[in-house]
């Protein structure tokens, strides 16, 4: 497909995933759930892509529960027609295909009801291959005619197929409409589709064969590409804690021959960003009233400081963004809870997300978002309330949720100035440990000689390391010895000198808050009487 194409472009969103998901975890536990729930995407999608294909439609993106297709022109000679046809017969087959699932039963007495609604809009489209083929490419349709089918679907109903102006009058007699709909802030029309003289279905071509690894690793995520080459893409599906990290981005007109450059420029930084806090690009959504991009911290790699990852990745790429001129201030939302995750679709696509009750949330934060503004869920605040300062927002209703939930704003990092180790105050005196505290007071009569000593502390969590290092701390003190600290952030290892940092502030009495300009001057003049002839 080139980078300027004519053709039809069709969404199709499900709704229910979320209740079955959780339904399904409720009911047979993590495991299991998450096995059941691959088993069920699997079988709504190999349907799904099974009709899209037959009509010569390709997926070109998943977002969650949803799916754009592209039916391109082919050459017949009334282009406009015939593509507009098979998208229009390919959405009501779609419907048919969606019957067996509209009541879907998940064990002896419960069940759960599926269903799909379907947009389609006719015209010009720009598609884009952005983003570093290390982190993996994205592809995405974009343009005025994209825009048009996220406003089509605003106005569809669950079971209904709804198009715009130009596909009607493309298919002219042979559609039978249902009902015409306008959009009250653009006053674009679209109509329910009733019925189609149907299209032919296209020939299915001969079974492409196996592609070198080369040419499309750079479409996976790293992760998803080394667990696919070692045989273990069914450990891909599992509940995992998670955060989920929603960025509406607008500013750029779609169909302007720079489009392609700038979107491609912003991913790539975002992409960076979350290279560094080990976090995971999972889908980009092109709609009609800005761009999403959805991240997700703890579904490929998980740490036990998450959210912290996400809330620095997100204050980093509103950084980012405001040095790009041709890009209005973010909308930011994050939400953190268990989510499915996992790769689905059919045989022939396919793709790995994360999804549930909190990515839904993340997403309604970033709705709810103002500009320029971070917003975060409770869970994310309480656990990183020592961390950062927040702000509380009135709270917002969720579907499915009998409470309104908690939100707050994020106001900044909070910079605590760096202070000499004090000696730790334990109400019961150690217990064994002889030997290791023998070996750290030969190592501290070595120092006081002016013979430096490097000390490591190695054990498995829980084991008292922590406890240990408070008694070498106390017994220092007695010494006559002043301690600093630094902390190994896991995110950090690219940062130089990063555990010195905070030890040379607390040691010329630096406030890391200050000015730049203003921490260079007390360190020259720290340096100047502490060592005068350096």
């Amino acid at each position: 497909m080139p980078d300027r194409a004519h053709g039809s472009v069709l969404f199709a969103d499900i709704s229910g995933f979320t209740p079955l998901t959780e339904t399904l975890r409720n009911l047979f536990g993590s495991r299991r759930g998450a096995e059941e729930l691959t088993t069920h995407l699997n079988a709504i999608y190999t349907a799904l892509i099974t009709e899209i294909e037959r009509y010569g439609g390709s997926v070109i993106g998943f977002a969650g529960d949803a799916i754009t297709c592209w039916f391109g022109w082919v050459g017949t000679g009334d282009d406009e027609r015939e593509t507009a046809a098979r998208a229009v017969t390919c959405g009501l087959a779609l419907q048919e295909a969606m019957r067996p699932f509209h009541m879907l039963a998940l064990s002896a007495d419960s069940h759960t009801s599926l269903s799909i609604k379907i947009a389609i809009a006719s015209g010009p489209v720009r598609r884009f291959v952005v983003g570093n083929p290390t982190d993996g490419y994205l592809d995405t349709l974009a343009g005025a005619t994209v825009a048009r089918m996220a406003v089509g679907e605003h106005l569809a109903q669950k079971g209904e197929v709804i198009i715009d102006l130009a596909t009607a009058d493309a298919l002219g007699s042979a559609l039978t409409s249902h009902e015409w709909r306008t959009y009250p802030e653009t006053h674009t029309q679209f109509v329910v589709v009733e019925s189609i003289t149907p299209a032919e279905a296209m020939p299915i071509g001969e079974e492409t064969p196996p592609h070198e690894p080369s040419l499309w690793q750079a479409w996976l995520h790293p992760l998803v590409y080394a667990r696919e080459q070692v045989g273990q893409a069914s450990f891909l599906t599992e509940f995992r804690p998670c955060i989920a990290l929603f960025i509406r981005f607008v500013g750029l007109d779609y169909d302007s021959d720079e489009a392609g450059a700038q979107l491609d420029t912003f991913i790539r930084q975002i992409q960076a960003i979350a290279a560094q806090y080990d976090g995971t690009l999972l889908h980009l959504i092109i709609g009609d009233k800005g761009s999403y991009i959805y991240l997700n911290f703890g579904a490929l790699s998980a740490h036990e400081d998450d959210p912290r990852r996400a809330l620095k990745t997100a204050t980093a790429v509103r950084q980012a963004a405001q040095e790009l001129s041709w890009l209005a201030p973010l909308q930011i939302g994050l939400a953190q809870g268990v989510m499915w995750t996992g790769a689905y679709g059919g045989s022939t696509r396919r793709t790995y997300s994360a999804f549930g009750d909190e990515v839904n949330m993340a997403a309604r934060l970033m709705q709810t978002a103002a500009p320029n503004e971070i917003l975060v869920s409770g869970r994310i605040q309480q656990t990183l309330a020592t961390d950062f300062t927040f702000e509380p927002r009135p709270p917002i209703s969720l579907k499915g949720k009998a409470d309104p939930i908690p939100v707050f704003a994020l106001l900044g990092e909070r910079q605590r100035r760096p202070i000499r180790l004090q000696e730790p105050a334990y109400a019961l005196p150690i217990v064994g440990r002889q030997a290791e505290l023998q070996t750290i007071t030969a190592k501290l009569a070595l120092a006081q000689q002016g013979q430096a000593q490097i000390i490591g502390l190695i054990a498995e969590a829980g084991l008292g390391k922590s406890r240990l290092a408070a008694e070498v701390i106390r017994i220092a003190h007695h010494k006559g010895f002043v301690g600093y600290g630094g902390a190994c952030q896991s995110d950090g290892m690219t940062t130089p000198y990063l555990v010195w940092k905070t030890i040379w502030s607390a040691f010329f009495d630096i406030d890391p808050a200050a000015p730049l300009r203003k921490q260079l001057r007390l360190l020259e003049g720290e340096l100047e009487e502490r060592a005068p002839n350096a």
